[in-house]
């Protein structure tokens, strides 16, 4: 990664992820960078963990598009304040869910490295996904 501001790494990350570029944006981590959901949601350490994760995901939301709502920076965190939009490339669950749009209201919280992003985590309410994927009104 090149050198700048904290925040011009979170812009290329948000580019690559807006891209659907797992490639891109996995090559902002350091070589041991991780990802977790959340605070007790799975964890992927290493690029190539990363980038299968991400690949993965861009299957499930095809069209996944990150609306950066606000931006918060101390020291070397970064915490991103962000609407995720999509729709399901995939059927879940054994239902029909392929083409469903998807909303959801999140913040990653972005822990910066020297020229990297040594972690990321992502908080986002799993219970709002399950209730927009099953059709259900809020």
């Amino acid at each position: 990664m090149t050198e700048g501001s904290p925040t011009d790494l979170v812009d290329a990350f948000y580019r690559a992820y807006n891209a659907q570029d797992a490639a891109a944006a996995t090559a902002l981590y350091a070589q041991d960078g991780w990802h977790q959901e959340g605070d007790s949601g799975p964890r992927r350490d290493g690029q190539a963990a990363l980038q299968q994760g991400l690949e993965r995901f861009f299957v499930m939301l095809p069209d996944a598009h990150w609306l950066v709502r606000e931006t918060v920076t101390c020291g070397g965190t970064v915490a991103v304040v962000y609407t995720l939009t999509g729709r399901l490339g995939i059927d879940i669950g054994g239902s029909p869910t392929r083409g469903k749009p998807i909303e959801l209201a999140g913040i990653h919280m972005f822990q910066l490295g020297e020229n990297s992003i040594a972690g990321t985590r992502d908080y986002w309410d799993i219970r709002e996904f399950q209730r927009q994927i099953k059709g259900e009104n809020a």
